[in-house]
């Protein structure tokens, strides 16, 4: 890994009265921003659709427009102005509050004018030339752009948070390339599933939806490759990088791949125990079923890779994250199935509605019992590595704690049926048809709550150390920049929270990672001080905190 230091930065920010008034002139700065480009979005519709009869006349919604862009505008520039100031910027630029309004706006900029132009590009192949979210995709594309430049300037932009606005950047294009990808062959798998089944071409526009949904596929594609490699998020390994890549790997792929499996599972049961709905209806949502399975799979491998080649406690939280979410998935389908099962005290088994639940149970619950018996592997849980597993008790607190509060709901709910069903028994329902989903639902949470508290039980019983001790609380590191390599190496050599404090002019020869790392080796106390001085020296004083 190779360490980037910035410029030197000016001293950190003041509080008291000067984070109030960053906080309104920032929140200022958004509202004016916001209204300016809202009305320049309409003059600019204005101008792309002259000839429409509806335009000419709307003489309120142009005095709108032009209040907020001759009005907001000016008064944006003014704010921004006063912001971008050096002096300005000298005392800010530490403050919180400065990545925060760019993260921000930036990612609100990028949402809108993304799903504008998208929209736009899929309706045009479609409908034909339509204008009104070009206009709007233009001017919130030119906002974006100049939050950006802020962003990456050298002398002005944020030295805290400086990966959250291109990770959550990447999560979007993420988002927009998978789901138009999912959408493209969940079109083509359909086209072909009526086919086969009605003996029929496939009719013409079939090109245009597809194109609709590549549209969005590409330029999705296109702005996370943009951010995830051009800006290097995938090598970042540090903040909210890092949350965002056990948030794919471990929770939103793996559940888009799941939910396609567990749909395809239960039309295929359907398929195989005899129909009882037309051919059409049941396989309507073949399409999208394979397809979120195929591109879930496709995007929850290609992570699991970068996942392998990171720190020990990344590669368990997204371990422990694949198991929370095939852990949901099999306790919804054991609960689905048990109130299925219940339902027939007053109805057959072979009844339509009773079967499909019952089918889409026992689909759910194979799908997520075979994916957490694959990643949680309990033969092997209360081996003494997997104990000392970092995150381990957390997540089983987590679970346990989750379970226990679902379970007291549903307790809450069946005792309401329970009084209901005695005040008003002339309605001829009975108590188990009353409350079948509560029931199934706390049978499903009483046996997850009580494995986990076993499994916690024995580890808490063990004597493996499953929780590193941490002889340092917390960290403020003074140096010429930010070294990322050095702030990841002090954060994983003492487990604690580190500050950087930059020095505002640069010394000759800083210690190097291992020396400033070597220097804390042994030391205890709730707060240190680590000066990475001149030629090669460090400096570490205890604080009284």
């Amino acid at each position: 890994m190779t360490s980037t230091t910035s410029s030197p930065a000016a001293p950190p920010a003041v509080g008291g009265v000067q984070t109030v008034r960053r906080f309104i002139t920032y929140a200022l700065l958004a509202a004016t921003v916001i209204i300016a480009a809202s009305g320049l979005s309409g003059l600019l519709d204005r101008l792309f659709t002259l000839n429409r009869i509806e335009v000419s006349y709307d003489n309120y919604g142009l005095a709108t427009s032009l209040a907020s862009a001759l009005v907001a505008g000016p008064l944006a520039a003014l704010l921004w102005w006063l912001i971008w100031r050096d002096g300005t910027m000298a005392r800010d630029r530490a403050s919180i509050l400065w990545p925060v309004y760019l993260v921000v706006m930036s990612t609100a900029a990028l949402l809108v004018f993304t799903i504008a132009l998208l929209s736009w590009l899929a309706d045009t192949i479609r409908y034909g030339w339509n204008p009104a979210g070009l206009a709007v995709g233009i001017v919130w594309a030119l906002v974006w752009g100049w939050h950006y430049w802020m962003w990456q300037h050298p002398a002005k932009g944020p030295t805290r948070l400086q990966g959250a606005a291109p990770a959550l950047a990447s999560l979007i294009g993420l988002t927009y390339g998978a789901g138009g990808l999912i959408s493209a062959l969940a079109q083509l798998i359909d086209a072909a599933a009526d086919a086969g089944s009605r003996s029929v071409v496939v009719s013409d526009p079939l090109w245009q939806i597809v194109a609709q949904s590549l549209v969005w596929a590409i330029g999705g594609a296109l702005l996370w490759r943009w951010h995830w490699v051009r800006l290097g998020v995938r090598n970042q390994t540090f903040g909210f990088s890092t949350v965002l890549l056990v948030f794919i790997t471990g929770i939103a792929s793996l559940a888009v791949f799941a939910f396609g499996l567990i749909i395809l599972l239960s039309i295929l049961l359907e398929l195989a125990t005899g129909l009882q709905q037309p051919i059409a209806s049941l396989l309507d949502p073949l399409g999208t079923a394979i397809a979120g399975a195929v591109v879930g799979a496709l995007v929850f491998t290609y992570h699991s890779r970068i996942v392998a080649e990171r720190s020990a406690g990344v590669r368990a939280a997204t371990s422990l994250s694949t198991a929370g979410v095939s852990l949901a998935f099999a306790a919804s389908g054991f609960g689905v199935t048990i109130n299925a099962l219940l339902a027939t005290s007053s109805d057959p088994l072979l009844a339509g509605n009773i079967r499909s639940l019952l089918l889409a149970g026992l689909s759910a619950l194979v799908v997520g019992g075979v994916l957490w018996w694959l990643t949680w592997r309990p033969r092997e849980a209360s081996l003494p590595e997997r104990v000392a597993t970092p995150g381990r008790r957390v997540f089983l607190v987590i679970i346990f704690g989750l379970s226990a509060l679902v379970a007291l709901i549903t307790l809450l709910v069946i005792g309401f049926q329970l009084f209901a069903f005695l005040l008003d028994g002339g309605s001829g329902e009975s108590f188990i048809e009353r409350s079948r989903q509560a029931l199934g639902l706390l049978t499903a949470t009483g046996l997850v709550a009580t494995y986990h508290f076993m499994i916690w039980r024995k580890d808490r019983a063990s004597d493996v150390d499953i929780e590193p001790v941490h002889r340092i609380g917390r960290v403020t590191l003074v140096s010429s920049g930010t070294n990322v390599e050095l702030l990841e190496a002090v954060r994983a050599a003492t487990g604690a929270r580190v500050t950087v404090l930059q020095r505002a002019e640069p010394v000759t020869r800083e210690p190097d990672v291992a020396a400033v790392v070597a220097a804390l080796d042994g030391v205890e106390a709730a707060h240190v001080l680590v000066v990475a001085g001149a030629k090669g020296k460090v400096a570490v004083i205890p604080l009284v905190s």
